[in-house]
């Protein structure tokens, strides 16, 4: 990969995008790293916490996933669900089914999920 990733470079472009429109899904943002010559593309899954089988986005590197888990834990941006449709307008879904409740599932499923500015109050 000849491009360089400067980590606090890509951490403010990315709070800056987020705090400018919210609600922001895996496939918009993967629209600004390519806009911003971000590399972002790798072979790891962002999983939930809680379900080891519960996928929120799949093929990112471990250092842009590593900015986000930054911002999280510094409570700047917080995951929420949204609705597959988000994703189907922005012309990218994963092929995995969905998540349909709270269940400690034994294969792979998605859950659409967007970020939001502000830590998660929940």
């Amino acid at each position: 990969m000849g491009e360089q990733f400067n980590k606090n470079k890509v951490k403010k472009i990315i709070l800056d995008y987020i705090t400018k429109k919210n609600d922001v899904s895996h496939a918009e943002l993967e629209w600004l790293f390519q806009q911003n010559k971000i590399p972002f593309r790798g072979h790891f899954d962002i999983l939930s916490n809680k379900c080891d089988h519960v996928v929120f986005w799949s093929g990112w590197s471990e250092d842009i996933i590593k900015v986000f888990n930054e911002l999280i834990t510094e409570g700047k941006i917080h995951r929420e669900p949204t609705h597959i449709l988000t994703y189907i307008v922005d012309g990218v879904t994963l092929p995995l089914p969905l998540v349909k409740k709270f269940y400690p599932y034994k294969t792979d499923h998605w859950l659409p999920t967007v970020f939001c500015i502000g830590p998660d109050i929940d």
